[in-house]
């Protein structure tokens, strides 16, 4: 089931434009091969990132993240994000289940380093789900983390030791997929490295989701 989910990732993505530090977003529910939220960064709008899928789901570009030339990204253009807290990306959006979230990034910074480091967020004062290095400042630095964590203690935490898959300045394919009534799955460049069987159910996540930002939104 969710090896055909990530089929349907890895086909869209060779035709689009790959970024974090560039990053380009994919998310959907199910199973099929249409995305419901795709980040190519190729508009004019600096503080725009269109929705490329056709859904109208743009993001807007915050604190001063700028676009990388299309000779820097994977597959074209990018965002690069810096460790600022107010750069990120933010767009209207409710997380569905089943889903999946694939993207390209180049950190500036060693897996092996000290640091936690925040690449996805849909978090509230409820539910934490995060990408990232690290689950929220000084914890986990040195593990790669798929974290879906609720305040009622039902979590679903999915690692692999950072220093091991995140190299400074490497580009490395990051997807995650869903269900809520199943498993989920983390895998790095195209390969399954962690899973959690049995997870949820979650409360509905909120609006809107972010790119980058950091730690500025963990959950409390």
């Amino acid at each position: 089931m969710f090896n055909r989910t990530i089929q349907s990732i890895d086909s869209p993505l060779t035709l689009s434009l790959i970024l974090l530090i560039g990053l380009i977003m994919f998310s959907h529910t199910g199973h099929t091969l249409e995305p419901e939220v795709w980040f190519s960064f190729k508009g004019k709008d600096a503080n725009v990132a269109v929705d490329a899928s056709g859904n109208g789901n743009d993001g807007v570009i915050m604190g001063g993240a700028k676009r990388v030339p299309s000779k820097e990204g994977v597959y074209g253009m990018g965002i690069e994000l810096g460790d600022n807290k107010e750069q990120f990306i933010e767009f209207d959006y409710l997380m569905q289940n089943p889903g999946t979230i694939g993207f390209w990034f180049k950190p500036y910074w060693d897996g092996a380093g000290e640091g936690t480091y925040r690449l996805f967020d849909a978090s509230t004062a409820a539910l934490s789900f995060s990408i990232g290095k690290g689950t929220r400042a000084g914890e986990r630095e040195n593990e790669f983390v798929f974290l879906i964590e609720s305040a009622l203690d039902i979590d679903a935490l999915m690692s692999v030791p950072a220093p091991d898959f995140v190299k400074k300045d490497v580009w490395m394919h990051v997807a995650v997929t869903w269900n809520f009534e199943d498993e989920a799955f983390l895998y790095i460049n195209g390969e399954a490295v962690a899973t959690k069987a049995g997870i949820g159910p979650f409360a509905e996540f909120h609006k809107p989701p972010r790119i980058g930002g950091n730690n500025k939104f963990n959950r409390n």
